[in-house]
């Protein structure tokens, strides 16, 4: 059982690691991420949601009917 309750740490060097019910996770986040100014960031799930639904809403269909997803990063188009 953990010791510790489920959510975002500081782990050093400006990062942020996600804890689950079973300990460390994969997940990495920058303090400087704007995600990480609301604290606490939203948890690994809800990001990776938020990023399907974000590409469900930017992707459009092209002439031939075939799926094309258009990012837009700071400016830049980005596929």
């Amino acid at each position: 059982m953990n010791d510790k309750p489920e959510g975002w740490y500081y782990f050093g060097d400006g990062k942020l690691r996600y804890r689950d019910d079973y300990g460390w996770t994969d997940y990495y986040m920058d303090t400087s991420d704007p995600r990480a100014a609301d604290w606490p960031p939203p948890a690994p799930k809800t990001l990776l949601h938020e990023l399907r639904e974000e590409m469900r809403d930017t992707t459009v269909r092209t002439r031939r009917g075939h799926r094309l997803a258009t990012l837009f990063y700071r400016g830049r188009h980005v596929r």
